[in-house]
């Protein structure tokens, strides 16, 4: 009696038939795969990422991934020069020199002297004798008491404006009743002359200087004025 063909044909067709799906199923991931591959290097090529200051960083390099930083603000634009305006105001003050005594041919101009660290003066010294009376230049308000590694003993007093500072330093002390915030009118004695700060053993002077706010609730580092020709009314 034959065997019947039907189970070895029945089971080629159906070998064929996986063999087939599997080959169409391998065929379709790498397919699939390398489209995916095509898509994630276009949107890089498409979408860089940016620095802080916006140069692109290389290509492929992990390394040159951009570093956040806070952003700066400032709170106001910041003055940039001092305008007659400004001069003609503080003339208007009729300052007086803040060393008792001392009169207007006994000033020096050194204002552009340079200084240590490529600093340049900013102010003028006047020269006198210790424990000289120091007088308040205008009317005004002690804004704020300090003592400084430069300037030793010093005082910062703001104009009635709110606009601008002076600013007395390599005092010896305070006079009594002198604090922040008290109210001072042109020719209060405020301090007496010393050497405090990098003044020098002996070297008894007062560091005097005007400068122009330039930036909110800031009482030092602003627009420098020289005294110079405001005190001797030139």
């Amino acid at each position: 009696m034959k065997r019947s063909r039907t189970v070895p044909v029945v089971w080629k067709r159906t070998f064929v038939l996986v063999l087939f799906c599997a080959c169409v199923a391998l065929g379709a991931a790498v397919l699939l795969k390398r489209q995916t591959g095509q898509l994630s290097d276009s949107f890089d090529k498409e979408t860089p990422k940016r620095d802080s200051i916006g140069t692109m960083p290389p290509a492929h390099s992990k390394a040159a991934q951009p570093e956040v930083r806070p952003l700066l603000v400032s709170p106001q634009p910041l003055s940039n020069s001092v305008t007659d305006a400004d001069l003609n105001y503080i003339a208007a003050r009729d300052l007086l020199i803040p060393a008792a005594n001392v009169t207007a041919s006994q000033l020096r101009d050194t204002y552009d002297q340079a200084r240590s660290e490529g600093r340049r003066h900013d102010a003028i010294d006047i020269i006198a004798p210790q424990g000289t009376p120091v007088v308040a230049a205008a009317d005004g308000t002690v804004l704020k008491l300090f003592l400084s590694d430069k300037g030793g003993v010093t005082l910062y007093e703001l104009d009635p404006s709110g606009r601008y500072v002076y600013y007395y330093a390599h005092l010896m002390r305070y006079a009594e009743g002198v604090v922040e915030g008290k109210q001072l009118r042109r020719g209060d004695v405020i301090a007496y002359v010393g050497d405090t700060g990098n003044a020098g053993a002996g070297n008894y002077h007062l560091h005097f200087a005007i400068s122009k706010i330039s930036s909110p609730r800031q009482w030092s580092g602003g627009d420098p004025i020289n005294p110079y020709p405001l005190l001797v009314r030139k």
